[in-house]
């Protein structure tokens, strides 16, 4: 096995790893002085940020054990080849070349879908290209097909579901994946913890006293997104059930991200722009069913409704995920 065969295979491993970790597989390892110094694999989906990608991680963690910002004399074998991103980025730490395998026609920078190093930069940086190309487009489609599968099993909630009770919606929801587009990027997350409020007879229920500009979402049909204000300070969640002219909701109290109604909105950057919104329709902010049952949940009485009638306060209208 050659030198390049060799320290792509390494780069191949961390873009497998990277793929069991639902991120692109996109793996990379620095060579200097014919020896590993570092390694790098996507991280955006698990906590790095938009800037995790493999390469960014390789250098960064290449600087850390060379004690330099300069990987002057280094060498990158990557799996993919790099975006603009990650190729302005080894331009700017110095290094002295790139070897990567599979081509980027869609994205890459390298010669793939355009070329920086045509461009009057200040570098020297050698580029090769095509190095175990067939393995590494192998894992790379290998991945889209599986997340393709994927997402033919999951399902946004249809009309009818939302346009039961809130008392039969709150705990089926329970499980079901909350996403929100921001940006472009899609945030998700499995709620844990739910509360129903039913109509003009529940006292705890904003619809109570009758419609109001800030309550009159509750009376449209089932899906529709109610979100308001609490204490002038936290957004709320709730999701519209029932028939129109019904004025039922569901509140969204905790997800596996978030735990708490403020910190759900917060976390999702959900406020009263998503207020009227249908998740059944929109491309802002929907929940789906990937097939996963209803987990065991505890019930016991929703909180904050010190205002409510001693009989509602007692309702076990509170579903909480065990």
């Amino acid at each position: 096995m050659n030198d390049k065969i060799f320290y792509m295979s390494e780069a191949l491993v961390l873009a497998k790893e990277a793929a069991d970790e639902g991120e692109i597989p996109v793996g990379a390892v620095i060579v200097k002085d014919d020896k590993i110094i570092s390694h790098g694999k996507n991280r955006r989906e698990n906590g790095g940020g938009a800037t995790a990608h493999a390469e960014i991680e390789a250098i960064n963690a290449a600087c850390a054990a060379l004690g330099t910002w300069r990987l002057n004399g280094c060498t990158m074998y990557v799996t993919l080849e790099p975006c603009p991103m990650c190729a302005g980025a080894i331009i700017n730490a110095r290094i002295d070349r790139v070897v990567f395998a599979a081509a980027d026609v869609k994205g890459g920078a390298l010669g793939g879908l355009f070329n920086l190093l045509d461009t009057p930069l200040d570098t020297r940086l050698e580029v090769e290209g095509g190095v175990m190309a067939n393995e590494a487009t192998e894992v790379l489609n290998a991945f889209f097909l599986a997340r393709r599968e994927e997402a033919k099993k999951i399902k946004r909630l249809t009309r009818d579901f939302y346009s039961q009770s809130a008392d039969i919606v709150a705990p089926s929801l329970l499980g079901k994946i909350l996403c929100r587009r921001v940006d472009g990027e899609v945030i998700r997350s499995r709620i844990t913890e739910t509360e129903c409020y039913k109509g003009e007879a529940d006292t705890a229920c904003h619809a109570h006293k009758g419609k109001t500009a800030r309550n009159s979402v509750m009376w449209s049909r089932g899906g529709t997104v109610y979100v308001y204000l609490c204490y002038g300070m936290h957004n709320m969640l709730n999701i519209v059930t029932g028939q129109k002219g019904e004025p039922e909701a569901v509140l969204i109290r905790g997800v596996e991200a978030a735990s708490g109604p403020g910190r759900v909105t917060k976390y999702f950057s959900i406020d009263r722009e998503q207020n009227g919104a249908d998740v059944i329709l929109s491309d802002a902010i929907w929940i789906e069913d990937d097939g996963t049952p209803v987990p065991q949940y505890d019930c016991t009485p929703r909180v904050g409704i010190d205002y409510a009638a001693p009989e509602d306060r007692d309702r076990p209208w509170r579903y909480i995920k065990k």
